[in-house]
């Protein structure tokens, strides 16, 4: 099928639950969302810009969800000026109660960040993401979907306390030029897709709470599917081992959000073994008036000596791998789910420094 043709089929499916969405909510046990996040910026510089997750002026982000008993649908579609891609669409069923198997295509559960901000640039404080959880068509270097199954499953431990477990098993992304490509539920998927296992097992001191402290553990067969990528890697097949740690802690007016993902790379043609250590904590601090103040850290070891690393930096004069940077900023909020941002870093890659600017409007609707 087209790709403008799978387009319309899917809008045409949207619209179909979304037109059922009144009927479905008058079920007892029913229950449905709708959520829209908007986001406006712009940016500044000196020297080279950071541009790989901030470079679209305006961007949607629909989130919708359906749940009829045991059933439930779960998709997110994201638009920009230049692109548009249902980032996520599952089918589950609750065969237990808080324990949902889900089909279809995911974000991978052993990303410290994604998992709870996704592509909604409201619901986090910071303007632009931690570097090591960029998506993968903005040159991000963990593949960030998997197109599969995955198991969700909470369970209390102690008076208060639970854990958290999430499961993925699917489709791996490949590697086209200078980028991952993930499978697409609305475009052709040229190219050989390899296995992807990614979990993570987190602990609630909170069943009900936001706070939770885990293990990130991610494994990925990745295909080389460009001759031009094959060249610069010098290799058709790349497999990641994903080993990683975190912590988001929160109370009534600190939150601290930190991780650190060990990363081991195996190249073939010929054999090449290489490894890198990337990580960030970042502090927010709550102030009366709707007024956050946050700041971040990013380092990392042995990334400027990785040929996979450098792999995903391109020829454009911008910056795109970041060894180190340095992110601060203030974040208000004016109105009900309405904010004004403003954020400043300074980044290190490979080759180059730059300082960047950056302006945001954020909203939820409704």
């Amino acid at each position: 099928m087209p790709g403008s043709s799978r387009r319309v089929v899917f809008l045409a499916a949207l619209l179909t639950l979304l037109g059922a969405r009144a009927a479905v909510a008058q079920h007892e046990h029913s229950s449905s969302e709708f959520e829209v996040f908007v986001a406006a910026e712009s940016l500044s510089g000196s020297g080279p810009v950071r541009r790989n997750d901030d470079d679209s002026w305006f961007n949607a982000d629909v989130v919708f969800g359906l749940t009829h008993e045991q059933f439930r649908v779960f998709g997110e579609y994201f638009i920009t000026s230049k692109e548009r891609d249902l980032e996520r669409f599952q089918l589950g069923f609750e065969f237990v109660p808080e324990t949902v198997l889900w089909f279809g295509r995911f974000h991978q559960p052993a990303s410290a960040w994604n998992t709870e901000h996704h592509h909604g640039r409201y619901l986090q404080t910071a303007i632009t993401r931690p570097t090591i959880e960029g998506w993968e068509d903005e040159r991000g270097i963990i593949p960030q979907h998997i197109t599969g199954a995955l198991l969700e499953s909470r369970r209390p431990v102690g008076q208060d306390g639970g854990l958290q477990l999430s499961v993925g098993l699917g489709a791996a992304a490949s590697i086209s030029d200078e980028a991952y490509e993930a499978i697409n539920l609305i475009n052709n998927n040229p190219g050989k897709y390899g296995p992807s296992f990614t979990a993570r097992l987190a602990y609630l001191p909170e069943y009900t709470g936001t706070s939770s402290a885990g293990l990130l553990l991610s494994h990925d067969q990745l295909f080389v599917r460009s001759a031009a990528a094959a060249a610069v890697l010098r290799s058709t097949h790349a497999t990641l081992g994903i080993y990683g740690a975190y912590v988001d802690w929160s109370d009534s007016r600190w939150r601290v959000v930190a991780a650190t993902y060990y990363v081991d790379v195996q190249l073939d043609q010929p054999a090449r073994n290489e490894s890198f250590i990337s990580g960030y904590a970042q502090a927010e601090r709550q102030f009366p008036h709707g007024l956050t103040v946050f700041g971040r850290i990013e380092d990392s070891t042995r990334m400027q000596g990785s040929r996979y690393v450098a792999f995903f930096e391109d020829n454009s004069g911008d910056i795109d791998v970041a060894l180190r940077r340095k992110v601060a900023g203030l974040r208000w909020d004016y109105a009900r789910r309405q904010a004004l941002s403003a954020e400043y870093s300074h980044t290190a890659s490979i080759q180059q420094s730059a300082g960047t600017v950056r302006l945001q409007w954020s909203a939820a609707i409704p």
